[in-house]
């Protein structure tokens, strides 16, 4: 079962004692994939409480003998759900990335190796164009910072698990909710997602049903099987005005995250506070 399908876990409690859980659940088998969901600046982000970095390195060497497993997740939906805007989110995303390879180069990972390490769950909302330059820009953005740490590019790639907004999902008439679903899954799959998750269209009411996970199930399943979306490399690659927006969304990013740099990143700044 462990190899049927990568596993990534979110915990907003206990980050360590669930990536031991899955690593337990796991065993010795090494053909599995997924992520641990290490992410202490969004736990801190959402908990309001000091973090501490000094640990990250430790996750790193004990995924070491499981290529397919990514220890560490920069993961921008506590921004969002507190009302962060599409800039924000990718420079949060961006400046969290290099706040985390900075701690794993000091504790004597390689860059090579603590790109290697880090995924990123964002966020797509109904605003298709939107979502789809902000997924582009986070990858032209990341591979900056790859470039100036001497990482090949080959190896400088930024996976992106993108997670339908829980911040736009209604709890009234929640019907509805579907079809911001869908196009929050077109974008995430036009902006070049590795990883896509749907959530149910009665999230905002509690514990999904049956019904609603086999209808978020479905969504992702027609957009990969039958509109064939997924099989298009960057299908908004050359449009005027996906490009322009990129590029202006890119811009903007990057202004910001020298400002969260120029204050001494990430974890000194107030950025991660979700206040």
């Amino acid at each position: 079962i462990a190899k049927l399908a990568p596993v990534s876990v979110s915990s907003t409690s206990d980050q360590e004692a669930a990536a031991d859980a899955l690593l337990a659940w796991w065993g010795d088998a090494t053909d599995v994939a997924g992520n641990l969901g290490i992410d202490p600046l969004g736990l801190a982000a959402l908990r309001d409480t000091a973090t501490d970095l000094r640990g990250l390195a430790a996750w790193v060497t004990k995924t070491a003998h499981l290529p397919k497993v990514t220890p560490i997740i920069v993961d921008v939906r506590v921004y969002d759900d507190a009302g962060a805007g599409d800039v924000d989110q990718l420079a949060y995303a961006v400046a969290t990335g290099i706040e985390y390879v900075r701690a794993l180069v000091g504790a004597g990972i390689s860059a090579v190796d603590a790109f290697g390490a880090i995924d990123f769950r964002v966020t797509v909302n109904a605003d298709q164009f939107l979502g789809i330059a902000r997924l582009r820009a986070l990858r032209r953005l990341w591979s900056r910072v790859g470039e100036v740490l001497d990482v090949p590019v080959a190896n400088r790639a930024a996976t992106q698990h993108a997670v339908t907004s829980w911040r736009m999902t209604t709890r009234d008439d929640p019907w509805v909710n579907l079809l911001r679903g869908t196009i929050a899954n077109f974008a995430a799959a036009v902006g070049g997602a590795d990883i896509i998750t749907t959530l149910p269209f009665d999230t905002a009411q509690g514990l999904p049903n049956v019904f609603s996970r086999r209808m978020a199930r479905n969504t992702q399943l027609v957009a990969a099987e039958e509109s064939n979306v997924g099989r298009v490399e960057d299908p908004a690659g050359g449009s005027w005005y996906v490009e322009t927006l990129t590029d202006d969304m890119a811009k903007a990013a990057w202004a910001r995250v020298q400002e969260i740099e120029a204050a001494g990143g990430m974890d000194r700044s107030e950025e991660h506070t979700s206040e």
